[in-house]
């Protein structure tokens, strides 16, 4: 990669870059000449957020989830137990920690579901002898019903299936007691998931894709690997006018294909922020355009304009495989909250390629 790092540009990218700070009009297409621009490793990897880890790959079981109902353990509705712990998750999620002891040896995490879900769960701890498992739970007979999925500790379930009803994930040991424990649950999206796309440490935000193409995140739909995502198209168009005279720059990005997404961030830039935002990293064949233009009323009357982008290819056109071997990432920030594509990172952008505009600053959340 360092040996190609050398790309063909227009020289007017860094003709803008200065013009700009000057306040004097300049076009790429009043440049006709080509030079090297020397994109050296620093700079090419600031647009390679390497957020997502790509050997963090997980698999949804294919098990199948038995109940087996000779196997059933005494409950009760009102959550008292000497010996046992039981906790009324209200929700689809769960976050918690706790510690198993001589006098309270057995925690129970109930929780409730209206339709079927896809479903994933995780206990950490550093005591390899505990153990979590999934409970039917029926309240009328007061029993819960040992089901065939279950996990030692520091290992992720994903199923794409667990049906409506009363559940409960128990927490226990083997053998020794004493360790804190981390239980960590999610229950939001539709049942039929087949892949993980990502999720949040505590598991409080997951992304899954199904076999339509179709990603949700907690239950909410956010795009198509293949289809049609016209909801994600993003525009920033700049203009500034004065005495008859203008200057013009306008970004689009459309026909949005997707590779693959995040967990959910906090966002800050100087165009954009979000407190809960989606970094949508974007595939082959996703239309890009860059526009520049400038008009002077004179006399003499001047107009100029160019569809030339940052890396000197003529738009509108489909991102191809250069553009992501050698460039780096190109991402939409997805705003989560107002479901919009509220900015794109890549060196396509004029005002981040340029250093007009710094780097974002992103922090994941829990």
């Amino acid at each position: 990669m360092k040996s190609k790092m050398k790309k063909v540009v227009w020289i007017a990218v860094l003709v803008i870059s200065l013009t700009t700070i000057l306040g004097i009009p300049s076009l790429m297409a009043e440049v006709e000449e080509q030079s090297d621009i020397d994109w050296d490793e620093t700079k090419l990897a600031s647009f390679d957020l390497g957020l997502i880890d790509e050997d963090d790959d997980v698999e949804i079981s294919e098990e199948e989830l038995i109940i087996d109902k000779s196997k059933a353990i005494e409950v009760e509705e009102d959550n008292t137990m000497s010996t046992q712990s039981y906790y009324s998750v209200d929700g689809d999620r769960m976050y918690f920690t706790d510690t198993l002891t001589n006098d309270d040896p057995d925690d129970w995490w109930f929780f409730s579901l209206e339709e079927e879900r896809s479903f994933l769960f995780e206990l950490e701890s550093d005591q390899t002898d505990y153990y979590i498992q999934l409970y039917l739970v029926d309240w009328d007979t007061g029993n819960a019903y040992e089901t065939s999925i279950g996990s030692s500790p520091n290992r992720l379930y994903a199923g794409g299936y667990i049906p409506e009803g009363d559940w409960a994930l128990r927490v226990y040991s083997n053998d020794q007691l004493g360790n804190d424990y981390t239980i960590k649950m999610n229950a939001t999206n539709p049942s039929g998931a087949v892949g993980v796309l990502s999720r949040s440490s505590s598991l409080l935000y997951v992304a899954l894709s199904y076999d339509s193409g179709d990603i949700y995140l907690n239950g909410d739909y956010i795009a198509n690997l293949s289809g049609n995502n016209s909801h994600l198209d993003w525009e920033r168009r700049y203009q500034f006018n004065w005495d008859g005279n203008y200057n013009q720059r306008t970004h689009t990005v459309s026909s949005v294909k997707v590779s693959n997404v995040s967990a959910p961030v906090r966002y800050q830039s100087q165009y954009a922020s979000s407190a809960n935002a989606l970094l949508i990293y974007l595939d082959i064949d996703t239309l890009f355009m860059h526009h520049e233009s400038y008009f002077r009323s004179g006399p003499p009357t001047q107009y100029e304009s160019s569809f030339v982008d940052t890396i000197g290819k003529v738009t509108p056109r489909r991102l191809d495989q250069d553009d992501f071997d050698y460039w780096g990432d190109h991402i939409l920030v997805y705003d989560i909250e107002n479901n919009e594509a509220i900015d794109f990172f890549s060196v396509l952008n004029y005002y981040y390629a340029s250093g007009v505009e710094r780097t974002p600053t992103i922090s994941f959340l829990q």
